[in-house]
């Protein structure tokens, strides 16, 4: 790859993590489904889900009891290697149970460490694993899997 294909492939994958994760807080589950592969894994909180339904169907549970929310993305650090990519990003993300009161949330400081892949002319997340750094405010949870999900 040349030094400019290496380039735009490190800002399309930004591009990625940042549309993907904007989606969650707007709670677009189809276009958050679009940014993995169809095979793709995601872990969060010692639950590993697989395929884009397991992978949708965590936050659409977990974040419906948030009237808002807020994914501050940065430090994106890419590793490009022809059609495949890893690297990592950290986020702070704030939920807002209540949106008439603003000043109650939880948040939480995350590591996201990732792989992806060109899929066609566009890259895709084929596993994307969340790490816990801190959590502050209201405490945060997410829901116990259920069979197949």
């Amino acid at each position: 790859m040349s030094t400019h294909d290496v380039l735009q492939a490190e800002r399309d994958i930004v591009r990625l993590i940042r549309d993907t994760w904007a989606a969650i807080d707007r709670k677009d589950w189809d276009a958050y489904a679009d940014g993995f592969a169809e095979d793709g894994e995601f872990e969060i909180m010692g639950q590993r889900r697989k395929g884009r339904d397991e992978i949708v169907a965590g936050p659409a549970r977990d974040l419906a009891r948030y009237d808002g929310l807020q994914h501050l993305v940065m430090n994106e650090i890419v590793d490009v290697d022809g059609d495949r990519a890893a690297g990592q990003w950290y986020a702070i993300a704030v939920h807002v149970p209540d949106a008439s009161n603003p000043t109650a949330h939880a948040d939480v400081g995350l590591r996201y460490r990732f792989k992806v892949r060109r899929d066609g002319a566009r890259w895709r997340f084929e596993e994307a694993v969340i790490d816990v750094i801190w959590t502050g405010g209201m405490g945060f949870r997410i829901e116990e899997q259920s069979d197949g999900q």
